[in-house]
């Protein structure tokens, strides 16, 4: 799995866990999954220049 592969898995997978933390109530934990996939959809567009 090449890194750009990898960053768009992880903001897919941090979507998902910061809606199940939206839903629970756990703010902190959605508002640090959101800047985990951010950073991870700035990797994957980057990755997309490059090519």
């Amino acid at each position: 799995m090449s890194p750009v592969e990898t960053a768009q898995y992880i903001a897919e997978f941090t979507a998902e866990l910061s809606y199940l933390s939206r839903q629970t109530k756990l703010d902190l934990l959605a508002y640090l999954l959101d800047m985990a996939r951010l950073e991870a959809a700035r990797v994957v567009q980057a990755g997309k220049r490059g090519k």
